[in-house]
């Protein structure tokens, strides 16, 4: 065998290794980039699925969160109309002339004891003199009277009957301007 006829083998056996090379590192870099996109894919499955998983669990955290708070709007602004409705009532009360202040004050000693003493306001001394026996004793500043006894004392302020009312009818009325 000749020099040209070994560098021919030689040659062809390099070009065959070669081919066979390139195949094998083309499979192989083919192998590798289908389980890189595999595990890809994988990796962008779940990062979706983490992040579904979190904007559902914020979902539910934030939904009652707002829904609360919008409640808690919702009653104060009741409340502030309940506490509206009742300054009107007092200043009603407060803008009543002598003759209603007569029908109303005699009405509420119809209920009251006989004996004891009467405080009122000093504007309105002149109406119970006309409507009971019981001694004046002394001044409140505040719409209504007192009577006061050793034993007992009546309060009919204005601003406590309302105030009594006003808690023994909250619910009813809260009820009646609220209710769905």
């Amino acid at each position: 065998m000749g020099l040209e006829d070994i560098l021919k083998q030689v040659e062809e056996t390099g070009r065959d290794r070669a081919a066979a090379i390139r195949k094998e590192t083309t499979k192989e870099v083919e192998s590798k980039m289908a389980e890189a996109s595999s595990t890809a894919e994988e990796i962008v499955a779940s990062i979706k699925s983490e992040s579904n998983r979190k904007i559902e669990q914020l979902r539910q955290q934030e939904i009652p969160s707002a829904e609360l708070e919008v409640k808690r709007n919702q009653l104060e602004i009741q409340k502030d109309l309940l506490m509206l409705a009742k300054k009107e009532v007092m200043s009603k009360l407060e803008n009543l002339g002598s003759k209603d202040l007569k029908k109303i004050y005699s009405s509420l000693l119809k209920g009251a004891p006989k004996g004891g003493k009467l405080l009122c306001r000093k504007e309105d001394k002149s109406v119970f003199k006309g409507i009971t026996k019981l001694s004046q004793s002394g001044e409140i500043s505040d719409l209504g009277f007192i009577i006061e006894s050793g034993e007992y004392r009546l309060d009919y302020r204005f601003s406590t009957l309302v105030e009594k009312e006003w808690q023994e009818n909250l619910p009813m009325v809260s009820e009646a301007l609220f209710a769905e």
